[in-house]
């Protein structure tokens, strides 16, 4: 169903998304892919899992890993790991922007209302991000709106690459610099006043303004359809 309000984020969000993203990075996200090359995570009830391969699907559903439809409590990052049959790919540490690994049998101390509030931010961002691509045009080529979880965010990248006229439109679950946003950057960089976000070349809303918001899907497709617009109509 479509979400219609957000409501203000419980005090345990930050620690339980920064566990889930680790489980993310090191478990969840290597086992596609071990199987397929493929990275990618998706919104799903309660949390996120991978994109089917070979018949299978793993994921969270708050504090519940999910594999194949079977439920069992998040733990530690190696008896997550254990449940699907791999070891945690702790060389995951070396990429950019994730966060370290930590103690592999620490627990995660995942809260399932923080858990299912991180899922409801991943399920608005996607129907607001596969609503901006369904308006795609012709040129845009857009891709499949995804997780990434290098930043944990759901992203989608559309318009006419050639003419220097593509972004990245996406919604984070917070990071260094912010508490939970939406944002769009275009791919050739700070190209006008309305991509004024200091910490990297595009533009912001954060979620906090959504809350409490009589429409905040139309908020949010409002400012993604303002940076998308001012991208096409670069010269």
């Amino acid at each position: 169903m479509p979400i219609t309000r957000l409501a203000p984020l419980p005090a345990t969000y930050t620690q339980t998304t920064e566990a889930l993203h680790r489980l993310a990075v090191y478990v969840i996200a290597p086992v596609q892919r071990l199987a397929n090359g493929e990275i990618i995570l998706r919104a799903t009830p309660g949390g996120f899992s991978t994109f089917p391969y070979d018949g299978h699907v793993v994921g969270v559903d708050g504090d519940q890993l999910v594999v194949d439809g079977t439920h069992s409590p998040i733990t530690t990052l190696n008896a997550a790991a254990a449940a699907i049959g791999i070891t945690p790919d702790v060389t995951q540490q070396e990429q950019f922007d994730v966060p370290p690994h930590g103690d592999l049998d620490g627990p995660l101390g995942v809260d399932p209302a923080a858990a299912h509030a991180l899922g409801n931010w991943h399920a608005f961002a996607t129907e607001v991000l596969d609503t901006l691509r369904a308006e795609a045009e012709a040129d845009d080529d857009p891709s499949i709106v995804r997780i990434w979880p290098e930043h944990f965010d759901a992203a989608v990248d559309m318009g006419d690459g050639s003419a220097d006229r593509r972004g990245t439109f996406g919604a984070s679950p917070g990071d260094s610099h912010h508490a939970p946003y939406l944002y769009a950057s275009p791919w050739a960089g700070r190209i006008d006043g309305f991509f004024d976000d200091p910490t990297f070349t595009g533009a912001s809303l954060l979620r906090e303004r959504l809350v409490d918001d009589p429409d905040p899907t139309g908020t949010a497709l409002g400012f993604l359809r303002e940076a998308r617009d001012r991208i096409r109509r670069r010269v």
